[in-house]
């Protein structure tokens, strides 16, 4: 004898969807084979998902009440064949294609920290803030004001998920989609949580303390396990992956390993030769500036710029000497000058104990 379907349901031919709809809600709950209930049924949990199909469609509704089953016989040979097909495309991809929403949900933060070039220079600890969801103590992670109002999803039967079948290039095709009556949890909570509005998780503000080793560079990440998005469901969290970013120095310029420093001076200490101060990241030293320095040449301070990740010695310091050409000269400044340009354009032998005064009078006048 075949099942009345309102009978199924317990409800009259005249209730309305919202009557039917709570109807199937208990007798889901009751019935489903992963409820642990004595009168869990598989067979009758099938009965009761036909017989929702029907009555919360309009069309389908309105065919059952004027031919019986005979009027969506139709319906149910097509959707059979393609449950079918289903079966057999589950047992081979189901692994894959299987799991809810939140399972394949990205749990991972992605932010940015700024630091400056001595921070990456000695190593620093900061505490950045994250805004990161997290589960709801209030209801524990279930979304609901109390267990009982939490229901199996009367459309993917608890699953999360529902299968469409398409036709396409290589034939029928059936695409495994989130559930658009839960959203993927397999379950409609009728009195949600107020705390969390019935997601099992809400947005919390956490302080993290981060570990930045020495030599970082810019654009590199630093993963912090646990530290991420919660997923309710699995238990599983996130980790908050940090890209660093140094803040431009005003001193040195930093490649690689390398930093690099450009040195002014006058045109008589780039001719007669000085010493001039250099500032490193871990104090000054002394540079020797040879006789005849020309503009652009490079020294380098071997040892002298930044740290190697993992401990494997230090960069070197690149000084780039900058020759100024003097402005605003004293008569005599230009007097000394022009003697220099007059032996300068002569092309024999100068006297050496001559030029060395004329040397020193440039020095004393610069």
């Amino acid at each position: 004898m075949t099942e009345d379907y309102y009978e199924l349901l317990g409800v009259d031919r005249d209730a309305g969807k919202k009557e039917i709809k709570k109807a199937y809600r208990r007798l889901a709950k009751k019935y489903h084979p992963d409820s642990g209930s004595e009168e869990a049924s598989e067979e009758k949990f099938k009965k009761i998902n036909e017989a929702y199909r029907v009555l919360s469609d309009d069309e389908k509704r309105e065919k059952y009440d004027r031919f019986g089953k005979s009027g969506i016989n139709g319906d149910f040979r097509r959707r059979a064949r393609t449950e079918g097909f289903d079966d057999i495309f589950s047992s081979f991809f189901g692994d894959f294609f299987n799991g809810s929403r939140r399972s394949r949900e990205n749990l991972n933060i992605m932010q940015k920290i700024e630091i400056t070039l001595d921070d990456a220079y000695e190593g620093v600890e900061k505490t950045v803030s994250v805004r990161r969801m997290e589960r709801c103590q209030e209801c524990d992670g279930k979304g609901s004001k109390n267990p009982d109002s939490i229901n199996t999803c009367p459309e993917c039967g608890g699953s999360g998920e529902t299968r469409q079948v398409r036709n396409g290039m290589l034939g029928r095709q059936i695409v495994v989609i989130q559930c658009g009556e839960c959203g993927g949890s397999g379950e409609i909570i009728d009195e949600p949580c107020s705390r969390c509005s019935g997601k099992g998780r809400h947005y919390i503000n956490d302080d993290v303390s981060i570990k930045i080793p020495k030599g970082v560079e810019s654009g590199q990440r630093l993963k912090i396990d646990g530290k991420g998005h919660r997923d309710v469901n699995s238990g599983r969290v996130g980790s908050l992956i940090l890209t660093v970013n140094i803040k431009e120095d005003a001193v040195f310029e930093r490649r690689d390993e390398n930093l690099y420093y450009t040195l002014k001076m006058g045109f008589s200490d780039a001719a007669l030769g000085s010493k001039a101060e250099i500032p490193t990241l871990d104090g000054d030293v002394e540079l020797d500036i040879p006789e005849g320095t020309q503009n652009g040449d490079v020294f380098r301070l071997k040892g002298k710029g930044m740290p190697r990740l993992h401990g494997r010695g230090y960069g070197d310091l690149y000084v780039k000497a900058i020759v100024e050409t003097p402005t605003d000269l004293t008569e005599r400044e230009k007097e000394l000058l022009k003697e220099l340009r007059e032996y300068e354009g002569q092309h024999k032998e100068l006297d050496k104990g001559f030029f060395q005064t004329v040397k020193d009078n440039i020095r004393d006048a610069f």
